[in-house]
């Protein structure tokens, strides 16, 4: 059908602020949907501005004459006093890629993954905890392959990285696209990614992506699954989802012209692949989430998407019961749920009951009011605009990701505040404190939020005052429990009071407790029913409400295993293998990013190596060796005259090496020094047994061993032990020493006992030369997994440069 421009927009001021009331542009999507709400990005920015598109230039300026209202006072690059969160201002977008260079080797890994699509020959060899009940009473008629197939790249098994391949007929469609926040152990790493080369592989089968809601584990990884996908492939999300996948392909230069990026309504169908999709609406911690409605010849698929039952939202768009209860009608054959908060019994708190719970607060304090969010949580701004409209305050933010949501808030008519009315960052200093609400980020205790640097003094927007009062209105995510606490010390001992007591009712979740999971698995009634998007246990337990609820046939699975699912026939299964099977299993990598344009697998950004340097230390040795040429005696000189042997290169066979080194060490105990000085002596000590003219690649791995063995026997630890060897020229005084002291290493004339043995250059005397020793310790980790390059002290890739000294 030919794509329509018509573009219908009408917005009316209520309270201050548009409302979108009717909106829609783009090419319907599919001859048989005649409803299909598909918008291209040109209305969303059209909408956005009131009129046309969105220039570079207008997005910089402020409102009015002048730059805004900071066009004659001084505004930062022109773009007035709300350059930087102000009033009008448009915050200048960061390119953090050219298109690709922020994916490294992400795409690199796609040999060896087979698509686990059909079948095994025999049955699986998986835990039991991981098959499915299979109905050894099946009628005839039976079907050998499922219908309906879903692949997790990521989400079931751990909190984030939510991405799934759903299909039918060997077509599909990927949803969600999210990355996880790493933990204690992956130091240096900012986010963690699905396995996108695996996407990259079989981007011929994937048709579609759709995304539920616009929180980092649902959108953070589309910088990194754009690129693998067909350039063709088109993206479906809600409007407000949209203008933040926007900014962030922006970001990372792949929006291009935006066609591929299509906007939808809740409760219109669209085809996306092989399905006929529907979105439901449903409440949660950001607005605009939905649940999503697959149909299709096999059956139904119904995926919550991330949900809570909110009875009264701040914003009046109520979770959709009826459009679930009419799906639940029509017969659902596999329901997808999220599983979060299954072990909470009861049901979750509303919006609006924060919403009052800050107001209380508010009206209750002389003095300045401070509170911390989730920055996505635009409902929780309705109760700051709730609570400065109460006490007369004004509004002031100071965080830039708080700007970055009510920007996108306001593109798509649904901010609670007007961003053109906050007060700037910079001026809250000049407001009197009992007028002034401020809201800052930094929940979680990141070093770099407002909130962590002012609690440390180290904010220069924002200082604390004993008469502050802070609403903590979030909660501490596991694993963060130290980080924050640490903060709200230091908060607590510059003397603000701090309200964050489950009584005080500042924070609710937005996933749903036991009971709206169980009143949504008997709304819905499938016959199937795999519980997502949580911990193992969480799953487990899932599963165990479902069977309570009165569904047969459920099962749990983790990422990469494939899972089938036959409908039921009379009420009875029909499939050779039961009606939920696991097909196979992916080969899959889990990707990471390190915040910059490092990306790639573990082995690549050297994750293992990071935390074994941060609890083992590091050692460097420079190591400058010297060819010696060999000491011979009357004897030996009699018989060399007598053997016809070619002289080796530089002198090779005979003459012994010696060497001097310098040692340096980073995150270790070395005891005042002494511990390097041991090092020290060994390194020199370790190339004595070599012949002159060694390779320096052989030089590093035997002083790397002796390094190894000798921090290990005076400190217990191993650490990571980097050698760089190079020949020395030195002066003709160093060549008469050196050659003195190797004449009294225990090489030169038999039964010469001058001596004391050899003086390095360090001035340590060593003992005569013994016999040749193995002085390599035993199990020394290697730097890296198996396969690729070790810990030997080169530096892991020596043998690949040119010269031929380290060959």
């Amino acid at each position: 059908m030919a794509s329509t421009q018509a573009v219908q927009a009408m917005a009316c001021h209520v309270g201050g602020r548009s409302r979108l009331l009717s909106f829609r542009r783009g090419s319907m999507a599919g001859s048989s949907l005649g409803r299909a709400a598909v918008r291209s990005d040109a209305g969303v920015d059209a909408f956005a501005r009131g009129v046309g598109e969105i220039t570079a230039q207008e997005g910089q300026r402020g409102r009015g004459r002048g730059g805004g209202r900071g066009g004659g006072r001084g505004g930062r690059g022109g773009r007035g006093r709300g350059g930087r969160g102000g009033r009008g201002g448009r915050f200048r977008l960061r390119q953090s890629s050219d298109g690709k260079s922020h994916l490294g080797t992400t795409l690199r890994y796609q040999d060896n993954k087979p698509f686990p699509d059909s079948p095994p020959s025999t049955s699986p060899a998986y835990p039991d905890t991981l098959t499915s009940p299979l109905d050894d009473d099946a009628p005839g008629g039976l079907v050998d392959d499922a219908p309906i197939k879903f692949l997790p790249l990521g989400g079931l098994g751990e909190i984030g990285m939510n991405c799934a391949l759903v299909g039918t007929e060997n077509r599909y469609v990927l949803l969600d696209a999210g990355l996880m926040f790493p933990d204690h152990e992956e130091l240096g790493i900012q986010k963690v990614l699905p396995d996108v080369s695996f996407l990259a592989r079989w981007r011929d089968k994937v048709e579609a992506v759709l995304i539920t809601h616009g929180h980092e584990d649902h959108i953070g990884a589309l910088p990194w699954v754009i690129p693998a996908l067909d350039p063709n492939t088109p993206v479906y999300a809600g409007l407000f989802t949209m203008q933040l996948i926007q900014r962030r392909m922006k970001e990372f230069n792949l929006w291009g012209d935006g066609s591929r990026f299509k906007v939808i309504d809740m409760g219109e169908r669209f085809a996306a692949g092989p399905f006929e999709m529907e979105a439901v609406r449903v409440t949660h911690s950001i607005p605009d989430c939905c649940g999503l409605i697959f149909r299709c010849a096999a059956g139904t698929v119904v995926h919550t998407g991330d949900w809570k039952i909110d009875e009264n939202p701040v914003d009046g768009l109520n979770f959709d019961r009826e459009q679930f209860e009419r799906v639940g009608k029509e017969g659902v054959t596999l329901m997808m749920s999220d599983s979060t908060n299954v072990l909470s019994p009861g049901r979750t708190i509303s919006e609006s009951l924060i919403r009052d719970s800050m107001v209380q607060k508010v009206l209750g304090h002389n003095g300045r009011i401070i509170t911390t969010q989730f920055a996505s949580n635009i409902h929780r701004l309705y109760g700051v605009k709730a609570a400065a409209d109460a006490s007369g305050r004004k509004i002031a933010f100071v965080g830039m990701s708080l700007n970055t949501y009510l920007e996108a808030a306001k593109k798509a008519g649904i901010h609670p505040i007007d961003p053109d009315e906050l007060v700037p960052a910079e001026e809250i200093e000049n407001v009197n404190p009992n007028e002034l609400i401020i809201v800052t980020t930094g929940s979680q205790g990141e070093d770099r939020a407002q909130l962590a640097q002012a609690a440390f003094g180290g904010s220069r927007l924002l200082t604390l005052q004993p008469d502050d009062l802070l609403l903590y209105s979030a909660k501490m995510i596991p694993g963060n429990e130290k980080r924050v606490m640490r903060m709200m010390n230091a908060i607590a001992a510059r003397g603000p009071q701090i309200a964050m007591k489950r009584e005080d009712g500042l924070h609710s979740s937005g996933h749903a407790y036991r009971d709206e999971l169980e009143e949504i698995l008997k709304m819905l009634n499938p016959e199937h029913f795999l519980p997502v998007h949580g911990e193992y246990a969480f799953l487990k337990e899932h599963e165990l409400l479902a069977r309570e609820c009165g569904v047969s046939h459920s099962t749990v699975i983790g990422n990469g295993q494939m899972l089938g699912v036959t409908p039921l026939r009379n009420g009875r299964s029909h499939g050779t293998l039961g009606n939920l099977h696991l097909l196979g299993e992916a080969r899959l990598q889990t990707m990471f990013n390190d915040g910059g344009k490092g990306s790639g697998t573990s082995e690549d950004l050297a994750i293992e190596e990071r935390m074994r340097i941060a609890t083992e230390g590091i050692v460097v040795v420079d190591l400058e060796v010297f060819d010696n040429p060999p000491q011979m005696t009357e004897n030996d000189a009699d018989a060399d005259a007598d053997a016809e042997r070619p002289p080796g290169p530089r002198g090779r066979g005979g003459g012994n090496m010696t060497a001097r080194a310098r040692v340096t060490s980073r995150s270790m105990w070395t005891d005042e020094g002494r511990m390097l000085a041991k090092i020290r002596d060994a390194a020199e000590r370790s190339v004595e047994a070599l012949e002159s003219g060694a390779r320096l690649s052989a030089v590093e791995r035997t002083c790397a061993s002796a390094v190894r063995f000798e921090a290990r026997s005076y400190s217990g630890k191993r650490p990571d032990v980097i050698v760089v060897a190079h020949r020395g020229q030195g002066s003709p005084s160093d060549r008469a020493r050196l050659d003195n002291a190797m004449s009294t290493a225990g090489g030169g004339v038999p039964g010469d006992d001058r001596g004391g043995g050899m003086v390095g250059a360090s001035g340590t005397k060593y003992r005569p030369r013994q016999a040749r020793r193995d002085t390599a310790p035993r199990n020394v980790r290697p730097l890296r997994g198996p396969g690729s390059a070790r810990g030997d002290g080169g530096g892991g890739a020596r043998h690949m440069r040119r010269d031929t000294e380290y060959q």
